[in-house]
């Protein structure tokens, strides 16, 4: 399953990137999200690894990670090592007339197993809100300027 979010802000650029900068973070941007390094202490950065946990109520499903992409104020990627398999991303940019950035969330997933593609389906509204929550935190927060928690 794909799901893509594409929204305008008056956020600066530098302003989403302290907020995501640092893959913790993320976990910090809705109630229903974990992530914990696996490697305590180290810089965030291609090849950090991570684990990432949805919470949908009965039990968290997630993965280990690994940050793939990380342009700083541009892009933060990572792709999932363990469990569910699962893609993440991060795009910054300014829109093309200058007037506001723009912020894209694309997350891909696939259950494994022979009903994967039924575990999906039946999960799809679930992720799409638990994502649609973090990234409404996230721009909330860059525009209001607050710190990260």
């Amino acid at each position: 399953m794909r799901i893509e979010r594409t929204l305008a802000t008056g956020a600066d650029p530098s302003e989403i990137w302290r907020l995501i900068s640092d893959p913790t973070a993320i976990g910090g941007l809705g109630e229903r999200i974990s992530v914990t390094p696996l490697e305590p202490g180290a810089e965030p950065g291609i090849g950090r690894r991570y684990r990432v946990l949805l919470d949908f109520g009965a039990a968290p499903v997630g993965s280990n990670v690994e940050i793939v992409e990380y342009t700083p104020e541009r892009e933060l990627a990572w792709t999932s090592l363990t469990g569910v398999d699962h893609r993440f991303r991060l795009r910054i940019r300014e829109a093309a007339d200058g007037s506001a950035t723009m912020l894209t969330l694309r997350f891909s997933y696939d259950s494994p197993g022979l009903l994967g593609p039924v575990a999906d389906l039946a999960a799809f509204r679930s992720v799409r809100s638990i994502l649609r929550e973090a990234i409404d935190s996230l721009l909330a927060r860059a525009e209001a300027g607050a710190p990260v928690s």
